[in-house]
């Protein structure tokens, strides 16, 4: 029988492996304590490290009962997370939030960059999986030097497998292209504007705000979705008010944090302002 987690009520589960990605990013294997309902790509978690701090962090990947979350060592909870070791025990709330929309037979074009590269790995997997022959994958992703991306390995192996296209690019030209995926996704939309495109996004707000105003000149493109989940959260299920978006009033907790190209042409936050955990505003 399927079973759920509670909504306000960490479950203790252990972490079973710890794989480091690179030298503030590392893949916690987190062992449930039954097999959930399988989360969708783009929904979170809440893990709480005890006595320490609960933060919000997008599902990677799951099999049965091992979840898989990769963290970036940015703030006290995390770092406390980075303390842990293989056998200590952490909460878990969940699965929360919209996730991403898997269309069929369509050309799909996945642009990650920085820490939002986990979520879209899963979204990968999942289109791999249950794709057709009119399906096409093309992923761009960016990061300031090659020690930053995150899943080189796999994604090189699934291009080299013809299950997608891979378009790397970093800041300094350590690996792929010099510049930034959204300029590889402008010369892909330039040279093919005749398959009917969907655009999946996650990572740095700027990155998607840039994406998104680009994305507007291109008529084959029937949807965009982009997660905002690097934003601030707190409760996970809308109560609070910490991830409020302005003029409309959307929580990223339970309105997102995936959101369609309507919802983001309505948000005068997007791109431009995030909220503090004050809930005071800031420039982005």
């Amino acid at each position: 029988m399927t079973k759920y987690f509670h909504n306000s009520k960490p479950e203790m589960c252990k972490i079973i492996k710890i794989m480091e990605e690179n030298e503030d990013t590392r893949t916690f294997s987190i062992k449930l304590p039954f097999t959930p309902k399988k989360p969708k790509p783009g929904q979170f978690v809440m893990l709480w490290v005890p006595g320490i701090d609960e933060f919000p962090i997008g599902v990677a990947g799951i099999k049965d009962q091992i979840l898989e979350l990769c963290v970036a060592k940015v703030g006290e909870g995390t770092k406390a997370l980075f303390e842990l070791e293989q056998g200590d025990l952490v909460g878990i709330r969940g699965f929360f939030g919209k996730a991403f929309r898997i269309k069929k037979s369509i050309t799909h074009i996945i642009v990650g960059g920085g820490y939002g590269m986990p979520p879209l790995k899963y979204l990968i997997e999942e289109i791999i999986k249950g794709r057709t022959e009119q399906d096409e994958i093309f992923v761009f992703e960016g990061a300031r030097t090659k020690e930053k991306l995150l899943y080189v390995e796999l994604l090189e192996k699934w291009k080299k497998e013809k299950k997608i296209d891979f378009f790397p690019f970093t800041d300094d030209g350590s690996y792929g292209k010099k510049g930034f995926p959204t300029e590889g996704v402008k010369e892909y939309l330039n040279k093919d504007n005749e398959k009917s495109v969907v655009i999946y996004s996650a990572g740095p707000e700027k990155m998607m705000k840039i994406l998104f105003d680009i994305c507007k000149n291109y008529n084959h493109i029937i949807d965009i979705q982009m997660s905002l989940a690097d934003r601030h959260m707190r409760c996970g299920f809308g109560l609070c008010g910490a991830c409020v978006v302005d003029p409309e009033g959307l929580r990223i907790c339970v309105d997102g944090p995936v959101f369609s190209r309507e919802q983001l042409e309505k948000m005068d936050d997007f791109g431009n302002y995030s909220r503090l955990p004050s809930g005071k505003k800031e420039e982005i």
